[in-house]
């Protein structure tokens, strides 16, 4: 009986692997080191206030800009007064600048925030374009149920995986029937 190994796939080659790179690590590069690198700051829109111009789920590059740059019509990120009871950041477009402070509105609300915002520091972030949808994966992670449905399909992946390279046994080919071809293998030499 003879053991007959199972067929392989072939190796990669480089330019396979190079591809696959590109792919895996391209949108990570963009989306992260490309920013770093030009100085621009990353947020995800989180609600759906700024509907229409930027919506849910995108995510917002911004330049941290001086306060006296900033125009009416400039969409912004910043933490509303500790009065306003907002959690988080708020990315909102400017409708006034006076000399009480910055009036704010997001594109999708009828009126205007019910705060003025007074900047703390000279320094403000201003949005300087959105990538739509992408943030969805951070605000799937975000919640409980999101990491733990992505641990679980981690783990049974895992055991999937190794279930099937614990299954792979050689392949014995079935005894010859003695035709010549198989005799030929089998056959012995004696003195």
């Amino acid at each position: 009986m003879e053991i007959e190994t199972a067929p392989h796939r072939p190796a990669p080659t480089p330019w396979g692997r190079l591809l696959l790179s590109i792919v895996v690590f391209g949108p990570v590069t963009f989306l992260v080191l490309l920013p770093i690198g030009l100085g621009l700051e990353r947020y995800v829109m989180s609600g759906d206030s700024m509907a229409g111009s930027i919506g849910q789920g995108s995510i917002v590059f911004e330049r941290v800009v001086p306060v006296s740059d900033l125009r009416p019509g400039d969409v912004i990120t910043y933490e509303p007064p500790a009065a306003a009871d907002v959690d988080g950041m708020v990315t909102h477009r400017i409708v006034a600048i006076g000399p009480e402070g910055i009036v704010t509105k997001g594109d999708a609300e009828t009126a205007v925030d019910p705060w003025t915002l007074r900047p703390a520091g000279q320094t403000m972030s201003r949005v300087a374009f959105s990538v739509p949808w992408v943030g969805w994966a951070y605000l799937f992670l975000f919640h409980p149920q999101g990491w733990l449905l992505t641990v679980g399909s981690a783990m049974a992946l895992a055991l999937l995986m190794s279930r099937r390279l614990m299954a792979k046994q050689p392949t014995l080919r079935p005894p010859s029937d003695g035709t010549e071809a198989d005799s030929a293998v089998l056959h012995e030499v004696k003195p």
